[in-house]
Order: structure tokens, then sequence, then C-alpha cells
């Protein structure tokens, strides 16, 4: 197991990275860090990362790097003219990156059962305003497919979520779960998941079944992965879409709106709200790689004292220029 901390004016992150061999357990899977942070736990052939913010104290945002299969679609590419990748991008900003203060890197080779086999590199660094983020892929004699959607989980479970839940995450300033936890149905206004639909913030309804919606690049891929007929249902929790977003930014605010969290990939093509777990997902696309080439990603988390309209600022500084 390995442990990585960094820090900056706002941001403190710990990330374990771990693999479960043989008989491990769940207890050997633990570390206890500092005073001021939480255990973090490493399930097998995952990858958790906890933060916290100095400024907004008593909470704890989790994030889980993929988890559960990918969503395949389209041909691999055969070069990367034909692929409109530029080889060497993916070094400039890996030599951006890494050069940055307080910057960590955590290196994962994928090779689970259904996944094609590839290595990911991951750079976070923390800003004022969040977290900075680089996703190296590189492929090996596979190559990866035109569409090849991950689900990339922002968790904010809340005190009342299951205590296995809040060892990744315990946030409960933007937990929807905590306002409607013994309720058979979430009460009104228990939702504080937002998204922008032709340009103004729209909420997520906080319901038991999950929901989310289409990007643009999803309406088009979902298009044509199903022949002109897209599906009710998406993703590993086959989260029920709703009308299509401007773009992939989604975020959590607490109830006084004063505060925001949320998370941003290039490449996202849906987004979906999930419970009980508190749950914020980006289903990114990573493909459209050929054989024994790299492609990079970038992505941040938000977390900031502000509103959504800040955010939308924030946003259109980082990915709009």
């Amino acid at each position: 197991m390995k442990i990585h901390t960094c820090k900056s004016l706002e941001i403190l992150c710990v990330v374990v990275l771990g693999v479960t061999y043989g008989s491990t357990t769940g207890n050997d899977q633990m570390t206890t860090l500092k005073k001021e942070i939480s255990p973090i736990t490493a399930e097998q052939d995952r990858i958790f990362v906890t933060f916290t913010n100095r400024l907004h104290p008593n909470n704890r945002i989790g994030y889980r790097l993929f988890e559960h299969t990918p969503i395949v679609y389209g041909q691999v590419p055969q070069n990367v003219r034909k692929a409109g990748i530029d080889v060497t991008e993916p070094a400039k900003l890996e030599k951006a990156f890494s050069e940055r203060p307080s910057v960590v890197t955590i290196k994962h080779r994928i090779d689970e059962e259904h996944w094609i086999r590839q290595d990911w590199t991951l750079y976070i660094v923390p800003e004022k305003d969040g977290i900075d983020m680089l996703l190296i892929v590189e492929t090996f004699d596979e190559g990866l497919p035109s569409y090849y959607g991950v689900q990339q989980c922002f968790r904010m479970s809340g005190r009342t979520n299951s205590e296995w839940r809040q060892k990744i995450a315990k946030t409960p300033a933007f937990s929807e779960y905590d306002f409607w936890t013994d309720e058979k149905e979430p009460p009104e206004g228990a939702s504080l998941s937002w998204v922008r639909r032709k340009g103004q913030w729209q909420k997520l309804p906080a319901t038991r079944e999950t929901v989310g919606a289409r990007t643009p690049l999803g309406v088009l891929i979902d298009h044509r992965r199903t022949q002109g007929k897209p599906m009710d249902k998406v993703g590993p929790y086959k989260a029920k879409m709703l009308e299509p977003i401007d773009d992939g930014l989604i975020t959590r605010s607490n109830l006084e709106g004063t505060w925001i969290s949320g998370i941003f990939w290039e490449g996202t093509s849906h987004v979906t709200n999930h419970h009980p777990a508190d749950c914020l997902h980006a289903i990114v696309n990573i493909g459209g790689i050929p054989p024994y080439t790299k492609r990079a990603i970038r992505g941040k988390i938000y977390w900031f004292q502000g509103s959504k309209n800040d955010l939308v600022k924030h946003f259109q500084r980082d990915f709009t220029k």
C-alpha cells in the first residue's frame, strides 16, 4: 500500500492505492493517518482519494477513479491521424503537471475482467478552488475503440449513511441522503445536485432511482450505438436519462447555496446522481486510442466558497479558453 499526501493553502488530499491479494482482509486495507484526517479504505484493485478543505471543516469528499465495467462501442483507430491525437500533447501536459507544487502521481494498470489492458497515470494538483487532474491513458496491442466510457465516482456520503461508506467520504454539507434517509420518498427541496440546460442551472431530482442526463457527446454516442433509438437508462447503475444538458459539469451546493463542490472531465458523455451512496458520476469517454499510444484527458474537482454562478466562471476559465 502506498500513501501520498499533498497540501495547498486550502486543500489537503490523501491518496491510498491498494491492491488485495489472496486472503487479505478489509482491516489490512485501513491505515490511520494524521489526527485531522480520517482513514482511507483501499478496496481491491481500486483507487480512492479523499479530500478535506481547511476552510470547510468537518467535510471529507471521496473520489474513486474507476468502477464497474466500461461502456464500449465502435472500432479501434489504427493510427493517430485517424484518431485525431497529437502525440506530443501527453508528454507536454505530463511535464507541466509533474512540475507543479504538491503534485500527487498515481500509476495503475487496468487489467480486470471485461476491461481492455491499459495503463493509467493520474496527476492530482491542489488549487485554491479545488483539484486539477490529468489522466494519461496508455494502450497496448488492442488499443481502445472510439467510445470507451468509464465511470468516475464523486462521493459525498453524509452522517446518516452506512459506516463503511463514511470511511471513504463523510460530507454532511453536500449530503442529500442526510435530508431524507428516514423518508419513504425524498421531501420537497431534498436535491442539492445541479446541471446546466440551455445556459440555466437546473436541479437533478433526488430520488431513490438513479437519474442522469446526456451531454451533447452522450446524445451523439447513444444515437449511434442504438441505431437512433436511445435507451431510457444508461450506465452501471441504470440511470434514468432526463433531458440533455449543456456539458459535463455536475455540482452539489450546500443548502444555503454558499459552498460549491463539483466535477468535470473532458469527454464526459453522461452524468448521474446515485443514492444511497450520495455520489455524482461522470461517465467519461477515454477511447479512440490506437495500439501503443497515449491520450491525455483533463479534469477538475471544484470545492470552494461561492455560488453556482461563480462556478461557471471558474469552469469557463479552466476549460473554454
